[in-house]
């Protein structure tokens, strides 16, 4: 009954450090995407956390936080302004949301 337990144990261990050795090999992977794509490194690793910052493109917000719940864009004569919705909490309302000027963003928030 021990070596059973023992070989168990065994397998339990060798399967997590396989597991971590994956985990860290598919950040490096994702990393190397990032920084082909959008080419800073301190932004690359701002969506790496899985935050934002002012200054991101869209593109950028959705490689941290994913496709938005929804989007809101208003054109004007100097400016285009676009809200991006996230967390959706009920119709039309969400918890997060993010504000951009001319694909830039300049704000968010959270309730």
């Amino acid at each position: 009954m021990r070596d059973y337990l023992w070989a168990a144990i065994g397998l339990f261990v060798v399967g997590f450090i396989i597991f971590l050795l994956a985990r860290v090999g598919w950040r490096k992977l994702k990393r190397a995407a990032l920084m082909r794509r959008f080419g800073d490194t301190e932004m690359v690793q701002v969506i790496m956390e899985g935050r934002i910052a002012q200054g991101m493109s869209a593109e950028m917000v959705i490689a941290a936080w994913g496709e938005p719940a929804d989007m809101d864009e208003r054109v004007m004569k100097t400016k285009t302004k676009r809200e991006m919705k996230f967390d959706q909490t009920g119709k039309n309302r969400f918890s997060t949301r993010v504000y951009l000027e001319n694909g830039e963003v300049v704000g968010w928030e959270t309730k």
